[in-house]
């Protein structure tokens, strides 16, 4: 059994800073009050970044890009990247400043493109322009076509620094990343348990009409924000029953949290016997093939659902399978939520790609818990470690983050 947005308020004070991780050992972005231009580099950057988080829908299957042009220290335009097809930050941002663009300074997120797309290329628009210099938080991922913007602006003689803010410029693009431009969607696993392991107290221990809330208020806010990026949230059946989740953004009610689009709620239902009332517009329903009732089908779908019938193994939906169904269907991030069965079975297909566990600190002594056989699953790196109020936040990814990081500063 899981929760709808995963927590309880635990009346606590907010640590925000982490504990412990190995990202924790790479260059600091801390600025020195001596170093003024450091200091306004990382005050423009992080406006960069915030422009690629304030979007009204995701970017994908393009990544989030924010760019910001500065003259004689003052801003002269601003830009982000709203889509495929639309123009890139950088051509946003040359056509704010006008004539300004010369001779200042571009703090942009991701290195400018030099190759066409269904836009033009952003290095010979900054060259064009006479922007003196650029400041890139990271290379381009795509091994393709790494390094050639930098090139290009470098052979026209425009200074390029790279590297400044890349552990946040690549947490903003990381689905895009290790899915390698979305070849599949990017799957997040969330799960909140106690210090002893368990997802939920015993359920004859619980209000069967109040949602159970194990983290705090803190964690529930974090969810929010990464729910922000995601197409579709997606829970098991069971959860759909006990607590009627929402499974929206709610909470993430900042403009830099992240995309204002909401996600779509979505069900693993194998043989669709969950209640029709429970769920609607825009609930996406996944069914097993072999399983679903044809008429269950029909019910879902006259209550507004979208009903993806997908394959099935040893009598469930196959997790693979599922998240082909919903790449077909356009959908390029999901975050898996609900109990340890859906869990262990995304985990067990190997189709997880971050892992995202919240523990809060107490202990239930009876309740939910893995079942019987535990999820065996390829290995994840660690890759940082955060407190949320009195919760702590770990985060896994099986692409090794840090060694990602490193070749994109390079």
């Amino acid at each position: 059994m899981a929760d709808d947005d995963g927590h309880a308020c635990l009346r606590a004070p907010c640590f925000p800073h982490p504990i412990a991780g190995p990202a924790d050992a790479m260059p600091s972005d801390v600025v020195h009050p001596q170093d003024p231009v450091r200091r306004q580099d990382t005050e423009f950057m992080a406006l960069a970044l915030d422009l690629a988080r304030t979007v009204d829908r995701r970017p994908w299957p393009n990544p989030p890009v924010g760019a910001v042009l500065v003259k004689d220290g003052r801003v002269v335009g601003l830009g982000s990247h709203q889509g495929a097809g639309a123009p890139h930050a950088e051509q946003v941002a040359l056509q704010q400043a006008g004539t300004a663009a010369s001779g200042s300074t571009l703090y942009v997120t991701l290195e400018p493109c030099n190759h066409q797309g269904r836009t033009p290329p952003c290095a010979p628009a900054l060259a064009r322009a006479g922007v003196a210099r650029v400041v890139a938080a990271m290379r381009d991922p795509n091994p393709g076509v790494a390094g050639g913007g930098c090139r290009y602006l470098r052979d026209h003689g425009i200074r390029v620094d790279l590297g400044l803010m890349a552990r946040e410029a690549l947490e903003l693009v990381w689905p895009f990343v290790v899915t390698e431009g979305f070849s599949r969607p990017y799957v997040e696993l969330k799960l909140a348990r106690s210090l002893d392991g368990l997802f939920a107290p015993d359920p004859g221990r619980r209000d069967a009409a109040a949602p159970v809330y194990l983290t705090g208020t803190l964690s529930r806010v974090e969810v929010h924000r990464r729910r922000c990026w995601m197409d579709a949230v997606l829970v098991g059946e069971g959860t759909v029953a006990a607590d009627r989740p929402r499974l929206d953004a709610r909470l993430a009610d900042k403009p830099a949290d992240g995309p204002r689009a909401r996600p779509r709620p979505a069900c693993v239902d194998t043989d669709l016997s969950l209640d029709p009332t429970a769920v609607g517009e825009p609930w996406l329903v996944l069914g097993g093939c072999e399983s679903a009732d044809p008429g269950r089908a029909d019910a879902l779908r006259e209550r507004g659902a979208e009903v993806l019938l997908v394959a099935e193994n040893g009598g469930r939906i196959d997790p693979a399978a599922a998240m082909a169904a919903l790449g077909t269907a356009g959908v390029h991030t999901v975050m898996v939520e609900g109990g340890p069965r859906v869990a262990a079975a995304f985990l067990a297909a190997d189709v997880v790609d971050r892992w995202v566990s919240f523990t809060a600190p107490l202990c239930l002594g009876a309740g939910v818990g893995w079942e019987s056989e535990r999820p065996a699953c390829g290995p994840f790196a660690l890759t940082r470690v955060e407190r949320r109020g009195q919760d702590t936040m770990a985060v896994y990814d099986r692409t090794p983050f840090v060694d990602t990081l490193l070749k994109v500063m390079a």
